[in-house]
């Protein structure tokens, strides 16, 4: 085998192992909720349950949510409760625990959509938290936060929770 060949079978082998490795899913937890018909009904509250295993890494806690081309307005506001163990190890983090109002911004003024477009539907993306969690069970709890009783055209609410990537 000749010295130039020997370079680039290295150099393959290389990139193969890299592209391998930026292939792996670290997502410590996901899960999805279904709205039943594409509606969001007021009483309805998704819950979802995590337990982080209170290492040193920092979480994205991300909340996706699928809407359809037909979804009336141009946001969304939420009420998410976040429920679990203080950190009494870290002092420095400030209590995530409680209920905080958020929104989702689904469209510009001009009605141009903002997110991920796949046939009819969008997928708007809301980073909740980035942080690091006490070793324990967290349940986030995303309700809607609007006057009318029932919000058509939203297909699903997902929670994705991964270590952040810097």
């Amino acid at each position: 085998m000749s010295l130039g060949y020997k370079i680039i079978l290295c150099i393959g082998v290389l990139f193969l192992f890299f592209t391998m490795q930026s292939c792996t899913d670290d997502t410590l937890y996901m899960d999805t909720h279904k709205f039943k018909n594409n509606e969001w009904k007021q009483k309805e509250k998704p819950s979802f349950k995590v337990e982080f295993p209170g290492d040193t890494i920092t979480y994205d806690v991300i909340f996706t949510l699928r809407s359809t081309v037909d979804y009336a307005y141009n946001n969304i506001w939420l009420y998410i409760t976040t429920s679990g163990p203080e950190c009494d190890n870290y002092p420095e983090l400030k209590s995530i625990l409680g209920r905080s109002p958020v929104e989702i911004k689904m469209a510009k003024a001009n009605g141009e959509w903002i997110g991920s477009k796949s046939g009819t539907y969008i997928d708007h993306k809301l980073k909740f938290r980035q942080r690091r969690f006490c070793k324990g069970k967290y349940t986030f709890q995303v309700e809607q936060a609007v006057t009318i009783g029932m919000l058509n055209d939203l297909s699903d609410l997902t929670i994705e929770v991964k270590p952040t990537i810097w």
